[in-house]
Order: C-alpha cells, then sequence, then structure tokens
C-alpha cells in the first residue's frame, strides 16, 4: 500500500543579563557607559541539536512517493485544467477508432501516439520520445479485439507495432483506499503522479494486473502507458473504491 502524507528551540544562558521584552538590564554591577542602553539584546545562538539515542531517536523522513497533496480548489474555479489539446503541426485523429476520437473531452482522456520498432517487448520510455500524433478518449475500456481500420488521419494502416501515452487530470472528493486494474494486450503501466501503481508490462495477450493505492482529496494526474505489437489489442481501466463497487475508472473520483 503506498500513502501519501505531508508535514525550534533556543536557549537562553542566565549570567548576569536578563534579557526582557529585547532590553538588556545589569544585575549586581554599575552599568558600563560605554555599553548602549536599551538596544535590541543579541539573538542567542542556537543550542546544538541533542545526539541521537533509544531515549532521542532521530526523526522519521516524511515518505514521498509523488502523489502530491494539492489545496482545495476555490468554489467557481476549475479544479485542474482540461485534457490538453494537442501541439501545433501533430496530426490529429480523424473521426474515431477503436481506441478514442479526434474530439478532446475536457473530462477524458489525451492518448500521445508512436509508432514503434516491431521487435519491442516493452513499453518504450513514451516520456521521451516525440509523439507523430493524438487522439481522445472518455474512458479507457477497448476488450480484446481484433484492431482493424488503423489511426485515421495519424496513420491509417496502423493496426500493429504502436503505443499510446494517455494522461487525464485525476479529481478525488474523497480521500480514500483504491484499487487499481488494468487489463492489456500487449503491455501496459499505470502510474499517478508520476508513480508506478500497476505494472502489467511486456509482450503477451489479454492479461489483467491490480493495484492498491491511497489518494488524498485533491487533483492529481493520471498517466496509462502501452503499447501493442501484433495480433489483438486490449485496453481497460478498472477502479475500486475501499468498500465500493468496480467500474470503468473515470477521471473523477467521488
Amino acid at each position: 500500500m503506498r500513502k501519501l502524507s505531508f508535514p525550534v528551540a533556543f536557549v537562553v544562558a542566565a549570567v548576569s543579563t536578563v534579557v526582557t521584552a529585547g532590553c538588556s538590564f545589569q544585575v549586581g554591577s554599575k552599568p558600563d557607559p560605554n555599553t548602549p542602553q536599551g538596544g535590541p539584546a543579541p539573538a542567542p545562538a542556537p543550542a546544538a541539536p541533542a545526539p541521537a539515542s533509544a531515549a532521542n531517536p532521530p526523526p522519521k523522513p516524511v515518505l514521498a512517493l509523488g502523489r502530491t497533496k494539492h489545496p482545495t480548489p476555490v468554489p467557481g474555479t476549475p479544479a485542474t485544467p482540461g485534457t490538453p489539446a494537442p501541439a501545433t503541426g501533430i496530426p490529429v485523429l480523424a473521426g474515431t477508432n477503436v481506441f478514442g476520437q479526434g474530439t478532446a473531452d475536457p473530462a477524458g482522456w489525451k492518448g500521445s501516439f508512436f509508432v514503434i520498432p516491431p521487435a519491442t517487448q516493452k513499453v518504450p520510455a513514451l516520456a521521451t520520445m516525440t509523439p507523430t500524433g493524438v487522439l481522445f478518449a472518455k474512458e479507457l475500456n477497448v476488450p480484446s479485439k481484433a484492431m482493424t481500420g488503423g489511426f485515421p488521419g495519424i496513420d491509417a494502416t496502423r493496426n500493429e507495432n504502436f503505443a499510446i501515452r494517455w494522461e487525464a487530470p485525476l479529481i478525488v472528493d474523497t480521500e480514500a483506499d483504491y484499487t487499481l486494474r488494468i487489463v492489456s494486450d500487449d503491455g501496459s503501466i499505470v502510474s499517478i503522479d508520476n508513480t508506478p501503481i500497476v505494472d502489467n508490462d511486456g509482450a503477451h495477450n489479454a492479461q489483467e494486473k491490480a493495484g492498491p493505492v491511497h489518494l488524498v482529496k485533491g487533483a492529481h494526474v493520471i498517466t496509462v502507458d502501452y503499447f501493442q505489437g501484433s495480433g489483438s489489442v486490449a485496453l481497460q481501466l478498472f477502479c475500486k473504491k475501499a468498500g465500493g463497487t468496480e467500474t470503468i475508472c473515470p477521471t473523477h473520483l467521488l
């Protein structure tokens, strides 16, 4: 289970001078005329931290897994930007295909399309690659089927040897434990705020993997990296809140 969580001492030596409200008073002797009176007292040097021991253990570091807690959105303003538009010059899917459409959905997913070598056995480092096209989807729900029709407007004959990096804003209304489950043919990796949650990578037929995650209230970013070698395709992302029912994962978790 991955858990998101988010987070002085001084000593005054009493010798012959008592410091009160920034003023200095001499005790038991006549004030030195060369010493300025009434000015602010110098700040005491900070005390050295006590050495760590069984009675004084060092503080535990805050565990950060990449999912940061965001402030509650201001009423009347969007919690996070909608699905970003494609960069100028990158072809957009014309019409629809098995994976998506050419029209952006502010509450849906943006997919960056890549052509990959035929011998690919793992999800490439898509974040470092330049896409050759873009498409959009309301949800990731492609059951196992033969891929036909390619990607019109991008690569109309491309039914094999491609990858898609799906990204979407993920809004969480209630902090809770969730289980994410993905079915894919071939490999896929699900990440939230750049932290891998489910690893279903590799060249294989339709196969599922699941992973738990604790999400705090606020805005996150969910990413699904997917690749298709040859044969059938499949890509379905499910989620289940603790005590709830599993559904195709929306980008807004109530």
